[in-house]
């Protein structure tokens, strides 16, 4: 009941309430589940939901991920503009979900299995959406399999395969839905499947790769193996 500000004052009254009474020791998850349930927590932003509700404890995961879903896709469907920017992935540095230069992005998937890939200097970093969480970073600087000297643009298949161009080194790379390097094609050159400085990325509801070949002036149309 009640709009954000109630809703957010009511589960910390609850949260105060399960501690009082000796939390998961003495109270139970029927009891909890009763009090919270009497609150509209979907009504709570994604920064509430991840400073205030989740690390209480007393929502259930499956609960949790509901609520973290449903706070992204409303964040979609009505507009950012009538909420707080609640949501952030990654911070500066050099470690594991961490940027020295966010490039460009690319969303696959659905619920709480949907991901974004963020491009990095020599890597990319890939987030849950609904958690925030880093589920794996790809690449370093070279020019050997699974690395990268310049990436630019990113884009997911529909198997959740994950390419990358790389400007520097006139190639696109494959990584599979884990993570893990599967190959990569092209070549600096003017020919069919060959690059100079490819950069954005994207597939066409057939499954096709289209890429924007900055230094050959053109757009080239592929296959998901490189070839026409």
């Amino acid at each position: 009941l009640g709009g954000r500000k109630v809703v957010r004052e009511g589960f910390k009254f609850a949260e105060r309430w399960f501690l009082a009474n000796g939390g998961w020791g003495s109270v139970s998850r029927e009891s909890v589940g009763s009090v919270t349930g009497e609150l509209d927590l979907e009504k709570l932003s994604l920064k509430d939901l991840k400073e205030t509700v989740a690390p209480s404890g007393i929502v259930d995961s499956d609960r949790m991920v509901e609520l973290f879903c449903g706070a992204v896709e409303t964040l979609g469907s009505v507009g950012a503009a009538q909420y707080e920017a609640s949501v952030s992935f990654g911070s500066e540095g050099t470690g594991p979900g961490q940027f020295q230069s966010v490039g460009r992005v690319a969303v696959h998937g659905e619920g709480s299995d949907q991901r974004v890939a963020a491009v990095d200097e020599f890597r990319v970093n890939v987030f849950n959406v609904c958690s925030g969480e880093c589920v794996w970073s790809v690449g370093s600087e070279g020019d050997g399999p699974g690395q990268f000297q310049n990436p630019n643009g990113v884009a997911f298949n529909q198997r959740g395969e994950m390419y990358v161009s790389d400007w520097s080194n006139h190639r696109i790379s494959v990584f599979d839905a884990s993570g893990s390097y599967v190959r990569s094609f092209g070549e600096k050159g003017g020919g069919e499947g060959q690059f100079v400085g490819p950069l954005g990325l994207a597939f066409t509801a057939g499954g096709e790769l289209v890429v924007a070949d900055s230094g050959n002036h053109r757009v080239q149309v592929l296959r998901e193996d490189g070839t026409f």
